[in-house]
């Protein structure tokens, strides 16, 4: 019998703290191009899986993964590897949480998340697709981005938060962007 396992797409950087989180619930299978970071990652727990791959490849992505999954966190940026989360959503069961760059938030671009949502329910009708923006931190009159355990706690918040867009940090106001 397979135990079921999420997936965290991009895990070993500014998500690797999310894994080890992860990882003290459950089977996690992390995907990320490092090998090194991901080995370094693997040994934080018996409950990870790590899965080398570059993800730019979706041919060897979609090959590299087997069976289902029962939630994804996917973090890829859509520069690098575009297509990645769509071939990844094909195959979870469960919640997909798409953490995605400020641009996100974009207010001269609001047609960003609209068009991503609109690609996976073309593609998925039913997938629970969640969206998980990246902003910033206005510290003392000074802006910075996130750092990576700020990432990863957001991202664990709005995990359990259900809601279908969520921001970890702020994107306002935008003229305060790093």
């Amino acid at each position: 019998m397979t135990v079921p396992s999420d997936l965290v797409i991009g895990g070993t950087g500014m998500l690797s703290s999310l894994c080890e989180r992860m990882a003290r619930e459950g089977v996690v299978t992390v995907v990320a191009r490092n090998r090194a970071r991901l080995d370094r990652l693997a040994t934080a727990s018996p409950n990870i899986h790590p899965v080398a791959v570059d993800y730019k490849d979706g041919t060897a992505l979609a090959a590299a993964l087997d069976g289902r999954y029962r939630g994804c966190v996917c973090w890829v940026h859509e520069e690098v590897a575009p297509a990645a989360p769509l071939i990844v959503s094909d195959i979870v069961d469960g919640s997909f949480w798409h953490v995605m760059g400020s641009a996100g938030a974009d207010p001269s671009r609001p047609e960003i998340l609209e068009q991503w949502r609109t690609r996976f329910r073309t593609r998925h009708p039913d997938l629970d697709y969640r969206q998980i923006v990246l902003g910033f931190e206005n510290d003392g009159g000074a802006s910075r981005w996130l750092t990576d355990s700020e990432i990863s706690d957001g991202v664990w918040h709005a995990m359990q938060d259900g809601v279908p867009v969520s921001v970890v940090g702020t994107v306002s106001p935008w003229s305060r962007r790093p």
